[in-house]
């Protein structure tokens, strides 16, 4: 994500904590009947400003800090009334977990949850208005044509809240037709790039790889060099919006410069910390709720309980994953294959109703706190495919096996971008994933998944 992003983020956390604050004081004056005292405010407060940082949290997971959707009022109150419910039932569990003699904080909660939500919404649809904004918004000039470009010209057109406009395309050879984009101005010629900065006031110039061959277009951008604006390469640009990395770069000079520092001790030994802390929390969620499982798959259809398959892993290094069954048992091993290896589709009729259930809320995959312990997975990294598709799917892209650098993951950042992937489009549409990913790892961008990770459960929203 863009720092622009970031910072209209931050402005809307900051305007949520604020609404917050502000609901508490309106729950204690309605509560009493009266301006309450700051020695009321103080002993309340201790443990109201706690419970505000995990509805912030709560808002964050449930997708209340996601730009592009702030702008559809429908999804905007639905989200906000799931959200108000779910961090009311936090609210109460953490003051029963912490119990406090001095506050009987149950109908001060329960304003605080009505009037903190209500203004929250106000201060969206305020907030959807002042981050559209021109001073808010950069302004870009593509310079040079190719699919990947206009690929970023659609999203961007179509996703405002990302903060950028297109205001001009420079097309020095005459590809665009006039119709292709009627809202956009396009230049033709080198020699436009500066007078199309000017009049379109652009903050950023993106520039397309194939260009660097070009010597006449490299003495125009080498001119920029003196002026107040942002040049950035096309790919790099692709990163950002898209959150993949461009097929246009796949070549094994990008790979070593980009993916060779896979070795990072102190990210690796944290990260193992949490594989094995996450193992453990998912082995007592399954203990938990085994027996439950067990009898719903039983009851539902004839097979086994559990279902082991083979993957590939780091280096490909091939393992069996651990499920709870949720198709039909149509073969003797349990599988649901007949006739070879199948992708599984959206509204895959050999899904029972019990393994819906267990897919949408992801508790098909607790059996894989086997894998997490043993070192077979990792809890974020790119999910490991069969070894019969990574055969296939080898031969139509030679970079596949790139995935196998780093150990594969329970969740991962293509997982929660996509859904099933049942071709090749799609299958290199999760490379790109898995590869960005791979050449971006870090804690932050573990925590953003595990989070994001949380709402696809929470929402049932699984596959």
């Amino acid at each position: 994500m863009s720092l622009l992003y970031r910072l209209k983020q931050i402005i809307i956390v900051s305007g949520d904590m604020a609404c917050y604050i502000l609901a508490f004081f309106i729950s204690l004056t309605v509560r009493n009947w009266q301006i309450p005292s700051w020695s009321t405010i103080e002993i309340q407060s201790n443990l109201f400003l706690s419970i505000f940082v995990i509805w912030l949290v709560i808002n964050y997971i449930n997708g209340l800090y996601d730009l592009d959707r702030i702008t559809d009022k429908k999804n905007l109150y639905y989200q906000t009334i799931i959200t108000a419910g779910i961090s009311l039932f936090i609210g109460i569990s953490f003051f029963y977990l912490i119990p406090s003699r001095n506050i009987t904080p149950k109908t001060i909660l329960i304003l605080n949850i009505i009037f903190g939500y209500l203004l929250c919404t106000g201060w969206r649809i305020l907030a959807a208005k002042l981050i559209n904004i021109k001073k808010f918004n950069i302004n870009v000039i593509m310079v040079g044509d190719n699919p990947e470009a206009r690929e970023l010209i659609n999203i961007i057109q179509n996703s405002p809240g990302k903060g950028y406009r297109i205001m001009a395309i420079i097309d020095p050879n005459n590809d665009i037709k006039s119709t292709d984009y009627p809202d956009l101005e396009i230049y033709h010629g080198f020699n436009t790039i500066r007078p199309a900065i000017t009049t379109k006031k652009a903050n950023l110039v993106v520039i397309a790889p194939h260009l660097a061959q070009n010597p006449t277009a490299m003495r125009e951008l080498y001119e920029l060099l003196f002026w107040d604006v942002e040049i950035m390469d096309l790919p790099s640009f692709y990163e950002l919006i898209t959150g993949r990395v461009t097929p246009a770069v796949f070549s094994e000079g990008w790979f070593l410069e980009h993916l060779k520092q896979n070795k990072r001790p102190i990210y690796q030994k944290i990260k193992s910390i949490i594989d094995y802390f996450a193992g453990i929390i998912m082995a007592v969620i399954f203990i938990s709720l085994l027996l439950f499982i067990a009898l719903a798959i039983k009851i539902s259809s004839k097979g086994p309980i559990f279902f082991k398959q083979k993957r590939v892993g780091k280096g490909g290094k091939i393992f069996n994953i651990y499920k709870f069954r949720s198709m039909f048992a149509l073969s003797p091993d349990g599988s649901a294959e007949t006739k070879g290896y199948e992708f599984a589709q959206k509204k895959d009729v050999r899904i029972t109703l019990v393994g819906k259930f267990l897919r949408k809320t992801r508790l098909d995959e607790l059996p894989q706190f086997i894998n997490l312990l043993k070192g077979d997975l990792a809890l974020i990294g790119p999910r490991p495919e069969r070894p019969e598709i990574v055969d296939k799917l080898k031969e139509q892209m030679s970079y596949y096996p790139l995935r196998h650098t780093v150990k594969p993951g329970i969740t991962g950042w293509a997982v929660i971008h996509q859904n099933y992937t049942s071709d090749l489009e799609s299958s290199l549409q999760k490379l790109q994933y898995d590869l960005y990913y791979i050449k971006n790892r870090s804690i932050l961008l573990d925590l953003s998944i595990v989070l994001r990770t949380i709402n696809v459960v929470m929402r049932m929203a699984g596959q």
